[in-house]
């Protein structure tokens, strides 16, 4: 462990143990701690069925409906932070992308239909199977339980980091009404509506709608309109649902929920150009590996003029936050999604029976400018016009030039283009159906539960990419003229010219997934030994489809297509102690597995029109750990360590042999990755007006194997590159901290509450390694040190209502920090995107 881990390590943990600063884990009635009674019991379904958090052998963080309201949490990417060891970054050119990482296990960058997520979004009980739609709105919500650790047998494939629950409230039988409604800086309104009418005729029903807008975060001279500038977004969400009561023992619920997101991305700015200065293959432990040579970009924007004068000073590369730029390329992203979910349950006595169907669609449109520098005129190259302007000295040396066209090929000027460097527009349509049956029992001395699982989908993405390639052209001259180069070279007009390169990706993607589980927890001696035994297994079927059309400036004349089909058994392996009232000791092995599939962006096997495809990844997980509620309850803490051994880790790097001009990255199954880390979470009551919250994680990764280095000999095998390698949207350390506080007032039932909270983030890495990515340490993440801050009342009567009223503030200090990089490698340029700033705001509402 480096040393500036470990000295952070021991300070927090220091403070867990004095302070004894608290987990996400509260009490999920809604109960404040209170010091004479202790902590609330926190009930999770984990295991699939409902158990005391304390009771279960995993660590797991659950994070109840009123720490949710608390602290604004809207979607899952409000998550990051909370738990340890778990961050979550946003996409890059859409709304409701969301990157992952949990205990270092990273979903990735990528948004293909073709890979899978590594670490699983579940909305009760449906799983979420693209990371472009993981940042979905959610209401209403009764919990939110973080599971780290694969979660392989009750949860299935693409859970090798962990698992996220989004459970949402069943319906009132009796009246209930909540409403609220905001406003804040940048000109932002939100406003909610919770309404449940009863039952009716046995039916219970819940009824929500939201609406949240506001203007732009970053203005962009070239849009007029502030609601549409960098950041500017406006969301709505509807959620509905309906419960029947079946004989007293089952039950019948439908949910539907639907959400729009139209805005702005934040935007992408300029950071790092390269000079196209030639770069010496990288020597990995004695074997030298290619890396990517970059275009002169540099040198051309030297010379280009700007077609608004303003936006020159904000093309400058910096790494320094700007408020204003230019982004000729007006970006705009819209999701949509929507879903059915239908519940069914029952209790026969000796056993019980639950059905989960659920049905989703998601469409996503988003155009973006990702290079933040505004449109630009400069020289442009096409073979037809690489001689215009030389002397007719030198063009009588040109066979292919007759005599009469010299003079007209001398006096030519060299052709210009406008535009920018990079833009992107993308389509994107997904639907997925999902069907998981569960049957589960107790006795006095077992829980069992065992079940199938049934996933389809089918999505198809049409992208469009507009780059420009700067291209030498004393390299031409030089590489292919001879003796007459340097004359060339010396004539040249214009030495840097811009290749402008159109590019489209288009294709569909398909797969089905089947499997069959079962999980078995003995307690020997009863329920009271204070032992439990778990053993659980499952079975997984998948089978891959892609069929893509076009990979580049044109369409394909047969059809590119692959069809993979993989298999795999998971098992998990737990035990846990009650060495004494409230301590409870637990160790656990357990497997994971993510699925394989096909890179969209990857040449097809040669000779064919076949789509290669990767392998999957696994997993195997050891994990030892303590929960312990302590001094009458006032005290909960929870600690766990962790050795996880990756192979066939997945890798999505730019690839060093994309043609001239593009962008484009590859995916393969690199090597072998140990994890190894710890957590700490703790809940402490200070007295009946004060308690402290909060959690610590540290995740070491070491890199054994990582064959995706290419030799510079041809045709040699992958070089293994894994000392030089980086992990990717992972933060080594993250830590919570957070003080409540109570005081009742003597008006009714109403309280003063107030919590103030800080967040740490360890930078984060987008690439794994500078062979590929040159500017990869440059673009790396900064250190994430937030304060975010809330204070109001609840509670307070008005008539035969209650009302509430709550001021926040987040990212308190205003810090301006860098989050995600994106280096285009070849293309000689990198940036990425900074965080929101700070935001700030005043909530009203009213409770029946």
């Amino acid at each position: 462990m480096p040393t500036r881990y470990a000295y952070a390590a021991m300070r927090l943990l220091a403070g867990a143990s004095t302070l004894a600063f608290a987990g996400q884990a509260l009490a999920q009635d809604g109960a404040a701690p209170n010091k004479e009674t202790g902590l609330s019991e926190i009930v999770v379904t984990a295991q699939k069925r409902t158990e005391n958090l304390q009771d279960v052998p995993i660590a797991i963080s659950a994070i109840s409906s009123e720490k949710v309201e608390q602290l604004g949490i809207k979607d899952s990417r409000d998550l990051s932070g909370l738990a340890p060891n778990v961050t979550i970054v946003s996409g890059t050119t859409s709304n409701t992308a969301a990157v992952f990482s949990m205990r270092g296990i990273s979903n990735g960058g990528s948004e293909s239909f073709g890979i899978d997520a590594a670490n699983g979004l579940y909305v009760d009980g449906v799983y979420i199977a693209r990371s472009g739609a993981m940042g979905l709105d959610v209401m209403d919500i009764e919990r939110v339980e973080v599971l780290r650790g694969p979660q392989g047998t009750l949860f299935g494939r693409n859970t090798t980091g962990g698992a996220v629950h989004f459970i949402s409230r069943s319906p009132s039988s009796t009246f209930r009404l909540k409403a609220e409604a905001g406003y804040g800086n940048f000109n932002a309104w939100n406003g909610k509506i919770l309404v449940d009418p009863g039952e009716i005729g046995g039916i219970a029903t819940s009824f929500s709608y939201s609406h949240s807008q506001r203007d732009g975060m970053v203005d962009n001279i070239l849009q007029p309109n502030d609601s549409k500038d960098p950041g500017g977004r406006k969301s709505d969400a509807f959620r509905g649902s309906a419960r029947i009561e079946l004989g007293g023992t089952g039950s019948f619920q439908y949910i539907f929920d639907w959400s729009r997101v139209k805005g702005t991305p934040l935007p992408f700015q300029l950071t790092n150009v390269a000079d196209g200065t030639y770069r010496d293959p990288i020597v990995v432990d004695g074997q030298p590996v290619v890396v990517t040579q970059q275009a002169p970009v540099e040198q051309y924007l030297a010379g280009v003029t700007f077609t608004n004068p303003e936006c020159a000073d904000l093309a400058v590369p910096t790494r320094a936050y700007r408020k204003t730029l230019c982004n000729n390329i007006l970006a705009t992203a819209r999701d949509k999604s929507w879903g059915h979910n239908i519940q069914v349950q029952n209790d026969f006595g000796g056993f019980k029976v639950k059905s989960t169907t659920g049905y989703r669609f998601w469409r996503s449109y988003a155009v973006a400018d990702i290079d933040g520098m505004g449109e630009i005129t400069g020289p442009a190259f096409s073979n037809a016009t690489l001689f215009n302007g030389m002397p007719e000295s030198l063009l009588q040396y040109i066979p292919s030039i007759p005599a009469a066209a010299r003079p007209f090929i001398a006096s030519a000027a060299v052709p210009t283009t406008t535009q920018g460097l990079f833009d992107t527009s993308n389509s994107r349509r997904h639907k997925q159906f999902s069907q998981e049956i569960e049957v589960s029992g107790d006795t006095d001395n077992l829980d069992w539960v065992v079940g199938g699982f049934y996933f389809w989908e089918k999505g198809s993405e049409d992208g469009y990419q507009n780059s420009g390639y700067v291209l030498d052209t004393s390299s031409v001259f030089l590489g292919n003229f001879g003796a007459l180069g340097p004359a060339f070279v010396a004539a040249n007009p214009e030495q840097y010219r811009l290749v402008q390169t159109l590019a489209r990706l288009a294709y569909t993607a398909q797969s089905e997934s089947k499997a069959l589980y079962g999980q078995f927890t003995f307690f020997p001696g009863g329920r009271g030994s204070g032992i439990r035994l778990t053993a659980g297994g499952r079975y997984t079927w998948d089978q891959k489809k892609m069929l893509r059309l076009q990979n580049g400036a044109t369409p394909l004349t047969v059809p590119e297509s692959g069809e993979a089909k993989f298999s795999k058994f998971t098992w998990n392996l737990m035990a846990g102690y009650d060495v004494a009232e409230g301590i409870n000791l637990y160790a656990r092995a357990a497997t994971g597995y993510r699925s394989g599939g096909f890179n969209s962006q990857d040449p097809v096997i040669t000779g064919t029109t076949e789509l290669p495809h990767f392998e999957p990844e696994n997993v195997t997980s050891y994990e030892i750990g303590v929960k312990s509620e302590l001094f009458g309850r006032r005290l909960r803490l929870n600690v766990a360590a962790y050795h996880n051994i990756y192979k066939d880790l997945a890798v999505n790097v730019p690839r060093t042999d994309a043609p001239i001009g593009t962008f484009a990255t590859r995916i393969g199954n690199a090597g072998k990755v140990i994890y190894n880390g710890f957590e700490v979470e703790t809940q402490a009551i200070l007295t009946d007006n004060f308690s402290l919250e909060g959690s610590l994680g540290y995740v070491d990764i070491k890199y054994k194997e990582f064959l995706a280095g290419q030799s510079t000999t041809p045709g040699a095998p992958p070089v293994n590159i894994a000392s030089i390698v980086t992990p990717g949207y992972t933060s080594p350390l993250t830590a919570n901290l957070a003080l409540n506080a109570q005081f009742p007032l003597n008006w009714g039932n109403s309280v003063l509450r107030g919590r103030i909270g800080y967040t740490h983030e360890d930078g984060k890495y987008s690439f794994t390694s500078a062979t590929s990515s040159p500017f990869n340490e440059q673009i790396k993440g900064d250190n994430r040190d937030l304060i975010d801050a809330q204070i109001g009342i609840d509670k307070m009567p008005l008539g035969g209502m209650e009302g509430s009223l709550k001021i926040w503030a987040k990212n308190l200090t205003n810090a301006k920090d860098f989050v995600r990089g994106v280096d285009f490698g070849q293309l000689g340029y990198a940036g990425g995107f900074y965080a929101e700033p700070r935001t700030y705001g005043i909530t009203l509402g009213i409770s029946y």
